[in-house]
């Protein structure tokens, strides 16, 4: 799985552990609802403000986003 799924991955289940719609994340974390969908596809680079934006909707900070992160993610060479 690349950095890209992981976060994707994350996103998803911290919005439904909280039960946010993406509507509802976006909102609370000041950006647009295609920034949110974007980032869940896994298959785009995300801006690290995205992921800021999404911890501050979440009340959790960068590092507990990553706490998870326990494998070494596969890099994508261009």
């Amino acid at each position: 799985m690349n950095i890209n799924e992981l976060v994707a991955k994350r996103i998803s289940e911290l919005k439904q552990k909280e039960r946010l719609t993406v509507e509802k994340l976006a909102w609370q974390g000041g950006l647009s609802k295609s920034c949110v969908t974007y980032a869940l596809k896994g298959k785009y680079d995300i801006k690290i403000s995205t992921i800021a934006g999404i911890c501050a909707s979440l009340k959790i900070s960068p590092a507990e986003f990553f706490s998870t992160f326990t494998e070494i993610p596969e890099v994508e060479e261009d």
